[in-house]
């Protein structure tokens, strides 16, 4: 008998239950649901062609400017070179003549040491040909003292023989240094010459 009512109370209890359980277990599959639920992807956005931004006037007029300027550097640049190929050209130019005007005056220098040169070897070939005379030179001298007298002829010849020697040996000095100068000169001119020659040769092809 008592087994019968625990039976009949535990069903009631049951079905007094069953519906508090059934709404828990709802809950708790929506509460599942809602934290598994996925995110929706998503939409695509559709691409837009967007056009680069066309150049305004100002940009353009900009442009243009720019593109002028640096013709015109390149222009001055041309310029600028050709001025200092013509600066250094006159350069050497007149190096060229003023060095021509020097070995011009260097070599009438050379030709006139040359000259005297000859006028004292002259001299000098006149002296020797009175010492070997001195009875001429006796002669024409007169004096009573021979002895004394061809001493003094003979004196006076060696010492105008000892002064033309200075003179033959300075000259030959000075005809020496003005030969290398003129030397060194006229390799100068050769070398500029050349230059010139070259550049004349070369300036038709360029053009």
């Amino acid at each position: 008998m008592t087994r019968i009512r625990l039976s009949v109370l535990l069903s009631i209890i049951a079905v007094l239950a069953a519906p508090a359980l059934i709404a828990a277990q709802g809950a708790v599959k929506q509460e599942r649901q809602r934290k598994t639920r996925v995110k929706p992807a998503p939409e695509p956005v559709d691409q837009v062609d967007e056009k680069p931004p066309q150049p305004t006037e100002a940009d353009q007029a900009m442009q243009r400017a720019i593109t002028s300027l640096s013709t015109q550097i390149g222009l001055l640049n041309d310029e600028v070179r050709r001025l200092r190929l013509e600066t250094e050209r006159n350069s050497q130019m007149m190096e060229l003549l003023l060095n021509e005007d020097r070995l011009a005056k260097l070599e009438e220098k050379i030709q006139e040491a040359a000259d005297h040169k000859a006028q004292l070897d002259a001299r000098e070939q006149e002296i020797v040909r009175r010492s070997r005379n001195i009875q001429g030179e006796l002669v024409m001298r007169g004096g009573l003292r021979r002895d004394e007298a061809e001493a003094a002829i003979r004196s006076d010849l060696q010492r105008a023989l000892d002064d033309v020697h200075g003179q033959q040996a300075a000259y030959q000095q000075r005809a020496a240094e003005l030969v290398e100068q003129a030397t060194r000169i006229r390799a100068r001119v050769e070398t500029l010459r050349k230059k010139f020659e070259m550049s004349d040769e070369k300036s038709p092809r360029e053009e």
